[in-house]
């Protein structure tokens, strides 16, 4: 079983920057709108990724609806990250109310 946040959660932490997010969503949908901060790493590269989290950190998994959060933080827990699917995904965080920041952050 996969540990999953509320959106509410979610936000707490992010707010407290207590935890990262990822965002495993294609960059067409991150650029439409991302919870800002999120690191764009689509679900078909978080295997090819890992090397760059850190275990000691929390890792809140978002995407549109909660699939691809679902099988990443299902990837990244087998790694033994310790990483939370978003409920609802960013569909739930903008319904709330939640902030979004728009395009593509190039590092």
């Amino acid at each position: 079983m996969i540990r999953t946040a509320t959106v509410a959660e979610a936000a707490t932490a992010r707010s407290l920057r207590s935890a990262s997010f990822l965002d495993v969503r294609n960059a067409d949908e991150y650029a439409s709108g991302h919870v800002d901060g999120a690191v764009l790493m689509p679900l078909h590269i978080v295997p090819l990724r890992t090397s760059e989290l850190s275990r000691s950190d929390t890792y809140f998994v978002i995407c549109q609806s909660g699939a691809r959060s679902a099988q990443a933080t299902a990837y990244l827990a087998a790694q033994g990250y310790d990483a939370r699917s978003v409920e609802g995904g960013m569909s739930a965080w903008q319904a709330a109310g939640h902030p979004v920041t728009t395009g593509l952050v190039v590092a």
